[in-house]
């Protein structure tokens, strides 16, 4: 046995006030049933016994319990009500004429083992019970076109039951899948960030490193400022890995996202390691914030590849803001390896880079161009579009 969902009808209230609700159905279902026992039987039945008063009551009272336990006990339910309604109708109990009760008993149950039994049993429980009750029903009353409605009011039941089932395990896989598809999103949104962070800081650590050894003895004022720089930028970077590894947890802070405000910082932080950095911004800098995210990091990975691999003196960086898209070009005078170079670790690491500039690109429709240019240097560029 499995337990679904509530109907869209239902879906607000919680599984207490389900059972209540099912608690008041089963006390009207009692009264009813009550009074339909109590009912004398025609002249014309078949049957022409008529019980005493207390069995009356006791098979109203037997009636409600089905509909009370129907979503606890969908099977036993089924079974009992289909086993008490053969009891009233075969001893005339309850007359042909007053069947409507045993009737909507045996709907609501019929229905709750459509929508909770697994599909094997629940189409056992249905083609037994509309065997038996049929045969019963057949032997109490003359009017078999009566028969023929209750079973096929029953079947109907059943069926509604079976779609709905069938409709909230094709809403839960696609919901399933809907939240795999976002979560391979998120993880592939938090390596991008990651390798962005980790390779464009490290990078500045690596070139202010590289520069403190060579002065070391002759220049030791700027070796000083060379330490305060590392110092500096490293705990930036472990501030930023913070945020983006506690974007993983339930209960963290977010932070603001970078944008085109923190270009400014981005080439501040490359000039300080010895490149020359021109950033120009043309246009309004109003951008929807993921726009603003993805020109950051894409800014970042090149200038990261430029101080890491390119050999350069000098980085262009160019940002042209228009309405509904926005317009990026990264360019430099480097001479150093940018496919085949001496390192292969670092060949992968700048590989893995370029795809993550290009599925940036590729998530505002754009695509990244990145090669050498004819009068020397690297040429990052792309155009990111989205509403505006």
């Amino acid at each position: 046995m499995t337990t679904a969902a509530p109907s869209v009808f239902l879906r607000g209230l919680s599984r207490g006030q389900l059972l209540a609700g099912d608690a008041v159905l089963a006390v009207g279902a009692a009264v009813l049933g009550w009074l339909a026992a109590a009912e004398v039987p025609l002249a014309s039945s078949r049957v022409s016994w008529h019980e005493p008063a207390w069995v009356s009551v006791l098979i109203g009272l037997l009636l409600g319990v089905p509909v009370a336990v129907r979503r606890l006990r969908p099977e036993a339910a089924a079974w009992s009500a289909i086993a008490l309604c053969v009891f009233a109708a075969g001893t005339g109990a309850i007359p042909d004429y007053a069947g409507i009760a045993p009737s909507v008993v045996l709907g609501l149950v019929i229905y709750t083992v459509g929508t909770d039994v697994r599909r094997h049993r629940s189409v056992l429980i249905i083609i037994l019970g509309i065997a038996v009750l049929g045969v019963t029903f057949s032997l109490a009353t003359r009017e078999l076109y009566e028969v023929g409605l209750v079973l096929w009011a029953l079947g109907i039941c059943w069926t509604l039951g079976r779609a709905i089932r069938e409709r909230r395990a094709y809403a839960a896989q696609s919901a399933g899948q809907a939240t795999e598809l976002a979560l391979r999103a998120e993880r592939l949104r938090i390596a991008r960030d990651l390798h962005d962070i980790v390779s464009h800081k490290m990078s500045v650590i690596a070139v202010r490193a590289t520069i403190a050894d060579h002065i070391a003895e002759a220049r030791p004022d700027q070796l000083r400022e060379s330490l305060r720089l590392i110092a500096t930028t490293s705990r930036e970077t472990l501030a930023e890995l913070r945020g983006a590894l506690g974007a993983l947890r339930a209960e963290a802070v977010v932070a603001p996202a970078p944008g085109l405000t923190e270009l400014d910082d981005l080439a501040a932080a490359a000039r300080s390691a010895g490149l020359a950095v021109d950033l120009e911004v043309r246009g309004d800098r109003a951008v929807p914030e993921s726009v603003g995210v993805a020109v950051f990091r894409v800014v970042q990975e090149a200038v990261t590849n430029v101080l890491k691999h390119a050999r350069a003196t000098t980085c262009r960086i160019g940002i042209d803001l228009a309405p509904g898209e926005v317009g990026v070009e990264v360019t430099d005078d480097g001479t150093g390896p940018r496919d085949d170079g001496e390192d292969g670790e670092m060949d992968r690491t700048a590989g893995q880079g370029l795809i993550g500039m290009r599925e940036r690109a590729a998530m505002f429709g754009g695509e990244l161009v990145a090669g050498p240019r004819p009068e020397g240097g690297w040429r990052v560029a792309t155009t990111l579009r989205y509403s505006a």
